[in-house]
């Protein structure tokens, strides 16, 4: 199972805290308390490899997790119309690598400030919050990396310009967070519905129309 390098480097620091605690307190136990953490902090930055539909009209999962909503909405950051949004809870026990629901090109990426609350909530749509937009044939497609409760760091490796393909990883979110896809309302037909689960990259959550 291949590892994010942000998994590696969190692993190597809990088994850096086992050692230190070792040498400083030798005749204490302490020291097993970062060790055996090594193992399952790093087991949640794995990144398994998914099957991509070949369907060019597929649209898929831009995450793990369950579907937490679907919806028609505006939101004038990203044009005028009405956008399609498939929200998508990541629970700690979720693979938390992002995935490009469909093949285009990065025209834009910003933060948008906001507070830490738990991703389930509604409230979380005000959260600190990545957005990712692309440029695709079927219109723009906007990505959402939300932070929640205890995920605080957000990781986006797709800068401007970049080509990414249909469920080609891009960024990550550490513990717990949500992810959202907004899509032409008038050009997708959504596949999924609350409390599906999706798998990031694999499953189809909406078609072109």
């Amino acid at each position: 199972m291949h590892i994010d390098s942000n998994g590696v480097a969190a692993a190597g620091i809990t088994l850096g805290l086992a050692a230190l605690a070792r040498l400083t307190r030798p005749k204490s136990k302490l020291w097993l308390l970062p060790a055996l953490a090594a193992a399952p902090v790093a087991a949640f930055f794995r990144d398994p490899e998914r099957d991509v539909p070949e369907d060019p009209s597929a649209v898929v999962a831009a995450a793990d997790g369950q579907v937490l909503s679907v919806q028609r909405l505006h939101d004038e950051r990203f044009g005028e119309g009405e956008w399609l949004r498939v929200a998508v809870f990541l629970s700690v026990l979720d693979v938390h690598v992002n995935r490009s629901p469909v093949a285009g090109k990065v025209v834009d990426y910003f933060v948008a400030d906001g507070g830490f609350v738990n991703a389930m909530k509604p409230d979380a749509e005000h959260n600190v919050a990545a957005y990712t937009v692309l440029d695709t044939e079927h219109g723009t497609v906007v990505v959402a990396q939300r932070t929640g409760l205890i995920a605080r760091r957000i990781v986006q490796r797709a800068p401007i310009g970049a080509l990414l393909a249909r469920g080609e990883r891009f960024g990550l979110i550490r513990f717990g967070s949500r992810t959202d896809v907004y899509l032409p309302a008038d050009a997708a037909e959504p596949l999924v519905g609350p409390g599906d689960k999706v798998v990031g990259g694999s499953t189809v959550i909406a078609r072109w129309r």
